[in-house]
């Protein structure tokens, strides 16, 4: 079986067999039909490592259940899955309060992940963030992944465990975008075009995005935007004032990764109103939000994150892949293009410089 593995940090990545552990407790092997690029992976591959390790990139896919491991509840062998970029272990205190989005085991994979195998070098073999879908068959623990059974094809169910499941959560359950509420979604990659979609089917008045590329602007008015806005040519707060009689948005939405961007939706924000924070600005260790606090405190306008869309891997992606299936939210939309596993890099590389929406690597082509 193979992989592209990331050997060394802002290096390209190469592709070679591996070998993978037996699944122990909870886990199961999956044989993966596609994998979602994104950007975020550059940054999270970018920084140091303590020793030499072999990590698989990639946080959203689908595949088949090949093996299971003892103790496996969720899961059997033939069961369809989709593997997301978040975690939901049920038992930590996290999970346990209805916040499975900041499940605890998501913190200790991400910066410790489970050694799933080796390279044909003997390199230990990682996933990153302790997922990794850039490959023909890999181990996960059951908190990784939902049970979907979906007609879909396995390049769109690939999307739904980072943008999909991100963006339409974002509005829905931390924007709790409510209907005839204006909205303003800040960057129009798959993610902000996934919340303009979510808006739409939530039936916001006004779905307002700033995006500087034209490619990307004509697809947010085709998915549900009623105003498009060029930041490099036109006067967005002017323009944003315009359309909500001076008050600002309702719901804000942050989908960047742009320095300043938070602050930005802050201040395009109705007193009272909730701006969404959902973006990685690098460098992540340092990257930070300055905000006046008079609007803040006695103004009332509420800032909040959003990982993974704050809701929960076991009940939102069948719920999406059951709303693409009946029109309410367009997949083929969303997919750019495909690549096999050998174009790995060039996949990554296409995800760092905007070339695309979102490409997808189909890992047995």
């Amino acid at each position: 079986m193979r992989a592209a593995l990331s050997l060394e940090p802002q290096q390209p990545l190469v592709v070679e067999d591996i070998t993978l552990s037996d699944p122990g407790e909870g886990q199961v092997i999956v044989r993966l039909d596609a994998s979602a690029v994104c950007s975020t992976d550059k940054l999270t591959l970018a920084g140091d490592r303590a020793a030499p390790i072999a990590v698989v990139p990639g946080h959203s896919a689908t595949g088949v259940v090949e093996a299971v491991g003892h103790n496996t509840v969720k899961a059997q062998v033939g069961d369809r899955v989709v593997i997301a970029g978040s975690m939901e272990c049920g038992s930590c205190y996290s999970c346990r309060q209805g916040t499975p989005s900041q499940c605890e085991k998501l913190w200790q994979d991400t910066f410790n992940p489970p050694h799933v195998g080796t390279t044909s070098h003997g390199l230990p073999l990682v996933g990153v963030g302790g997922v990794g879908t850039f490959s023909e068959y890999m181990t996960y623990y059951e908190r990784n992944f939902a049970v979907v059974s979906s007609d879909l094809e396995p390049e769109h169910l690939a999307l739904l465990g980072c943008g999909a499941i991100s963006g339409v959560g974002a509005v829905i359950e931390v924007g709790q975008v409510k209907p005839g509420d204006d909205v303003l979604v800040l960057g129009c990659g798959h993610l902000g075009l996934w919340m303009i979609q979510a808006a739409r089917m939530a039936g916001a008045a006004n779905i307002i995005a700033v995006e500087p590329l034209p490619a990307r602007r004509e697809l947010a008015g085709t998915l549900g935007a009623t105003t498009v806005i060029d930041p490099r040519n036109d006067d967005t707060a002017a323009l944003v004032l315009a359309k909500t009689m001076g008050r600002g948005v309702d719901v804000a939405l942050e989908a960047t990764g742009a320095q300043g961007s938070v602050e930005d939706a802050f201040s395009l924000t109705r007193n009272g109103g909730i701006i969404v924070a959902t973006s990685m600005v690098a460098p992540l260790q340092s990257s930070t939000v300055s905000l006046p606090s008079v609007p803040l405190s006695l103004f009332g306008k509420q800032v909040r994150g959003s990982q993974s869309g704050g809701g929960f891997l076991n009940r939102d992606l069948p719920r999406i892949a059951r709303l693409i299936e009946r029109g309410k939210l367009d997949v083929a939309a969303m997919l750019s293009t495909t690549f096999t596993l050998d174009q790995a890099d060039e996949a990554m590389q296409a995800a760092a410089d905007r070339s695309l929406i979102t490409g997808v690597v189909l890992t047995h082509a």
